[in-house]
Parts: structure tokens; sequence; C-alpha cells
């Protein structure tokens, strides 16, 4: 037999489900993509910078070698001196991230055309035309490409210049941010080559290490290359682009181009070197938006990265293997699935205040195993979808368990309704909605309780049945015992069962007014069941012949067990004790001293002050009690009993 799946799974089901695809839509929003780039931005800069290269230096021309230049641009003759005097030190190659595109007097070119051949390892900056911007090539002096299509590629060899050239064109997202480099360029009539950082890596790794395997940029697949035996996942496959994984307020060693200059720089410290050769200073307005310009620096201002910063991150990420890779999509929508259902199916079950709580703790977990995926394993996880999934998912949650309260609380009255139906059918309907408000009060379980046991029995009923059919002797009973009932309700009793033709009643039990009060409920029902007794041998019904009945109530007030009492499969909820044996022997100890109702002490001690016509019976001995029991009398009473010798009632206040 199929179980049936619970409402709360299948709720969160198709609550995962419609929040799932509803996030995967907010990709195409402008603003919730920007948003995006936010967080990731937040995962550099609480992930731990990367230290500064042992490998790749970067020679400034910084605001330092401007104040004691004091010209702008920066003559061609001294960006030609730093040239020749960094490629005196043997670095194992050199870029020069400044274009060289335009002529100046020939005596500054004339000394870079000599400063570039002489070093004979230069790459000099090209931009490769684009869309939106134009090519801008070096001025043939400085270099001749042996392949002018091309946007990255060696200059002829023999003439005077350059070693080769690379396009330095750097990928803007849509918030005007750097995240990315180009691993591949684009060049005249669509034809595509390695971009800057690609060819300086390359390079580099041929000087410094001839030998070394898989140290040329490879594909791998559609998604993939390959450098240096890592992955380079590309983060746009048609632009051919990856992500920067290694960044830092100074990614590369950092020398002032003054410090060249002047001879400070100890050439064994650019020996073998990648070294980079820019300019960062406000005048050169070199510098770009990057994940570092969210954080303030300790002086309040906000950093920008030069050009020449944001390609050493690349060619550091390169060598490092440590370009960021993205969960595809379908993986990320499979773990906002997961984790939607997880939050949907817990909010369904906790109240509001842990509901909260717990989605604090979903945010927190959240970022934490993004934080971890990124700075350890390189891979970005967009963790903003899932922020905002869980947060629809809190409100579904609570909005489910509203509704289905709602939905409930009409079966649930409607079972309240049968249930007190029923239950008043044992006591009195006032006495029964007291006891379901007052239900918290109540317990089934063995409880000792201090409380009032009335003991009813019908004067000689089986002589009066005698000969009689069974079904008349039933009619007459029901007729009793429903004008019993009907008294008892009315005093607030518990009617726990018929025995025979008796009648086993309670007060205090399961709920008590009071011991005074549950004592005098019983004496006054004791006297109203002897009074309608009275009517109903009064009544004369047509076609029926209801005997005259005489009945005794014994009442006795004491500690007894209440609670569920029977098997396993079969309880019904009564009552137990000496009490309960005391009361129905008091009973039948009005046949002994003529009265109709007998009090024990313990009643009288807590009517006394309540009830008038109360009478003492002296102390006797009743059958199965070592010691002799006090007695009182209320009501009518004969002048001569057979037992005992009558004596005139003598009433208590």
């Amino acid at each position: 037999m199929m179980r049936r799946i619970p409402d709360r799974l299948i709720v969160a089901s198709i609550a995962a489900l419609a929040i799932t695809l509803a996030v995967s839509m907010l990709e195409r929003w402008t603003a919730f993509s920007d948003l995006t780039n936010w967080t990731y931005d937040f995962l550099v800069n609480h992930g731990g910078y990367a230290h500064p290269s042992k490998d790749v230096v970067f020679v400034d021309f910084d605001d330092a070698t401007f104040a004691q230049i004091q010209k702008f641009p920066i003559p061609r003759s001294t960006v030609a001196d730093v040239v020749t005097k960094l490629g005196q030190a043997k670095p194992a190659i050199i870029g020069l991230d400044i274009f060289l595109s335009e002529p100046r007097n020939q005596d500054e070119d004339a000394a870079m055309q000599r400063a570039l051949a002489s070093a004979g390892n230069v790459v000099i900056a090209i931009q490769a035309g684009t869309g939106q911007l134009p090519a801008v090539p070096p001025l043939p002096m400085f270099c001749q490409p042996e392949n002018a299509a091309l946007p990255t590629g060696f200059c002829k060899e023999g003439a005077p210049g350059a070693f080769a050239y690379g396009a330095i064109n750097m990928p803007f997202d849509s918030d005007g941010y750097v995240r990315n480099a180009e691993l591949v360029a684009w060049g005249s009539q669509n034809h595509k080559g390695e971009s800057f950082p690609v060819f300086m890596a390359e390079e580099y790794l041929a000087q410094v290490d001839p030998n070394c395997k898989n140290c040329t940029l490879s594909p791998l697949d559609k998604r993939n290359a390959t450098f240096r035996g890592h992955r380079v996942p590309f983060s746009d496959p048609e632009a051919g682009t990856f992500r920067i994984g290694d960044w830092a307020p100074h990614v590369a060693t950092h020398i002032s181009a003054w410090s060249v200059l002047t001879g400070a720089v100890n050439p064994a410290a650019l020996q073998n070197k990648l070294v980079l050769i820019g300019q960062s200073s406000d005048a050169a307005r070199d510098q770009d938006f990057s994940p570092l310009f969210r954080v303030r620096a300790a002086n309040g201002t906000r950093q920008r990265l030069g050009g020449t910063e944001l390609h050493a991150a690349a060619i550091e990420t390169l060598l490092d293997g440590h370009a960021v890779g993205e969960v595809l999509p379908w993986q990320r929508w499979t773990i906002n699935f997961l984790v939607l259902f997880g939050a949907s199916w817990a909010f369904t079950r906790l109240n509001l205040r842990m509901a909260f709580a717990a989605d604090v703790i979903l945010f927190v977990c959240i970022y934490i195993a993004a934080q971890i995926a990124f700075s350890k394993f390189h891979l970005w996880f967009p963790y903003l979808e899932t922020m905002l999934g869980v947060s629809a998912a809190l409100p579904c949650g609570v909005a489910w368990q509203y509704v289905k309260a709602n939905l409930l609380r009409s079966e649930t009255e409607k079972q309240r309704a049968q249930l007190m139906s029923l239950f008043s059918r044992y006591v009195d309907p006032a006495v029964a909605k007291s006891i379901w408000d007052r239900r918290d009060e109540v317990s089934l379980e063995g409880q000792e309780r201090l409380a009032t046991v009335l003991f009813s029995d019908i004067r000689n009923f089986t002589g009066i049945s005698a000969g009689q059919p069974s079904h008349t002797v039933l009619k007459w009973l029901n007729r009793y015992f429903t004008a019993m009932d009907e008294v008892i309700r009315a005093h607030g009793g518990f009617l726990n069962k018929f025995i025979g033709d008796g009648l086993l009643v309670v007060y205090g039990v399961p709920l008590s007014q009071g011991e005074a009060e549950d004592a005098s409920n019983a004496v006054r029902s004791a006297l109203a069941m002897l009074k309608r007794v009275e009517e109903l041998n009064a009544e004369k019904v047509e076609g029926e012949e209801f005997p005259a009945l005489r009945i005794g109530v014994g009442i006795h007030t004491g500690v007894l067990t209440s609670g569920s009492v029977g098997s396993r499969d079969r309880l019904e909820y009564s009552v137990i004790g000496e009490t309960v044996n005391l009361a129905s022997r008091l009973e039948s100890l009005n046949k002994d001293f003529g009265t109709e109702i007998t009090l024990s002490e313990g009643t009288w001690e807590r009517v006394k002050d309540r009830i008038e016509g109360i009478y003492p019976l002296g102390a006797t001995q009743v059958r199965g009690f070592d010691e002799q029991v006090t007695l009182y009398g209320i009501g009518p009473r004969k002048t001569k009993s057979s037992n005992v010798e009558a004596k005139e009632p003598e009433v208590l206040a």
C-alpha cells in the first residue's frame, strides 16, 4: 500500500521549485547583475589578498617620479633611459605598457628605438581595434609586425626596435569594473591571438624555464583552456576572457621609476624577472575600478588600480593557476533547489521566532560556503540569488502555516463540538465547557485527589422488577437514570458509572470548585434526587406502569485516585479507593438508620456551615473498615428501623 506523502514535503518542493525559477530569472535584470558583482567583490576583499609576486616587478612612473620630472607626458627619452637601465639588469622579459603610436621629436624617438633594440626583450603595448575602440598600433620605427593582422605577435627580426607587441585591451563589466582579463585578443579581419598577459607569461616561462611543458596556452574544451598544467576557465567563452584570481593593492613588487633612473635599485632584484613598465600617477589617468575599490583604505580613500597593475594581476593569476571558475548554471540551480527545499521544509515547521533565527543562520552558512569555495578552490558561486531565495522561502513557509491553521481550524472546531457533545452526556454541558476551558488541569494519569463521592441505589429493585419482562425493566431504569442524570448535571456532578440500578457520582473530579463547594454540591444533589424520585412516582404516563421507587444515598468526602483504568485496548476514566468503598457502604446503612441520605464526618465537616437540616447518627461499625465511622443524616427519616433504635433527629445548624 502506498504511503501518503506528507503535506510539508509537497509544499516545500513546490515552493523550492517556484522560488528557484524566480531567482534564476533575475539574472536578466541589470540591477541584479550589478548587485551580484558587488557580492563577488565582497568575496575578493574578505578572502585574503595575494602576496606580492616574486616573479613580476612593476616599474611605476608614479606620483613621486612625476614630482621629480615635472613634465607630462613623460618625455620619451626618460622612458628610454628606464628601458635601457632595466635591460642592463638582465630581466627575462620587459613589458612596456605605454603607447608608442605617435611621433615625438627625432631625438626622443631615436633614443627610444635604441633603448628597445639594446634591451632586446621588450614587448610594447598596442590597442586592438574593437567595435568601440580604434586600433592603436606602434610606429613602424619601434616595431614592424611579422603579421599585422594579429593583435599580438613578434616584430620582424633585424629591424631596430622592440622584440614583440601585445594587445593590452581590458574587458569591463556592465558596472564599469575590471574583474576579467583577456585570454584571446581580436585583431584585424577577425584574426585572433593571445592577449598581452598571456604572451608575457609565456615568454617569461620560455626564458626562465626553457624545458617547461604546457607553458603555452592550449584549448581544453569549449569552457576551459590550460596553461602551465592549470585549468583556466573562460568567464565568457565567446569573448575569450577569464576571471582574475590574484588581487592585492600591490600584486607585483613595486619599484618607482625614479629609483631606476637614479640607480637606487639593485640590478639583482630585476634579473630573470618579468618587468612591467607603466604609469599610475594621477596625471596619467590610467586607473580603473576593480574589486579593491569597494574597500576604503586607512586614510579613507578608495583605491583604483592602474592598467599595468591589472595586467600584473592577470599575469600572476596565470602563473599561479588561480583563475576563478564559476559553478555551471545547472549546478547552481540544483544547489539552489536543494537549499530552498530544506529551508522551505524547516520554515513550515518552525514558529516565527525560530524561523527568523534559522533564516539568519542560513544566510551566514551560505556566505561562508561561498567564501570557502572562492578563497580555497577559486570557484565563484553567485550566492545572492540563494540568499534572496531563502528570504522568499521564509514568508512562504510562515504563510503556509497560517493557511493550514485556518483550514484546520474549522475541522478542529468540529471535532471539539463532537467531543463536547459526547462529554456532555457524562456531565452537565456547563461543566463540560468548564472542563474544556480548564483542560490543562485535567490529568488522565493516576492522580490522588480529595473529592466527594455520592453512591445511590434503588430500594428493593430486585423485588419490584421480579416477573417483569427485561425490556420493561430496562425502560424503567432508563427513565429513572435520565431523571437522575439531569439532577446530577445541574449540580456539577460527574456521573462516573451505572452499577446495576445504582449510580456512582463524583464531585471534584476531574475539576474541583473547592472542597467545601464540591461536598455541598453532592448533598444538594442528593436532596434534589429524592425530590425528583417523588415527582417520578407521581407522574402518570399513559400506557406505562412505572413502579413507586425509593432510593438511598451515601456521601463521603476523602482522598481517592482518579485516572484511566482498564486494559491496553479498552480504557475508562474512573475513581478507586477507600473513599469510593465507604460511600457505597454508607448507602447501604440507610436501611439500618431509617434514613435516605447518609453523610460521613468528612462530608459534614465541609458542609456544616453551608447546609441546614443535618443531624447526627452517631458512630457505627462499617463492614470492611476497622474503626467506627461517625455518621450524619439529612432529609426524611423513619421513626423506627429494623436494627437500630430510632432517635429523634438533632438538627445541626
